[in-house]
């Protein structure tokens, strides 16, 4: 097994599919905060906004904690 894969049971999964999993546990904190907030009034397209967060999240997850 290399470094680059998680085992569960049994099953070898890439280590990019646990930080997409970590990615989209802070994104759902995140969006509910910014939800209360009201801050995706402020933005031209919101779905489009909330992807682009998500994608900043996922990079920041792979820069500090990455192989």
């Amino acid at each position: 097994m290399s470094p680059e894969m998680i085992a569960i049971g049994g099953i070898y999964l890439p280590i990019f599919l646990a930080f997409l999993a970590g990615a989209a546990v802070i994104y759902f904190m995140l969006r509910w905060v910014l939800l209360r907030l009201r801050a995706y009034r402020l933005f031209w397209h919101p779905a489009l906004a909330g992807a682009a967060v998500f994608v900043i999240v996922l990079s920041l997850l792979l820069l500090w904690l990455g192989p």
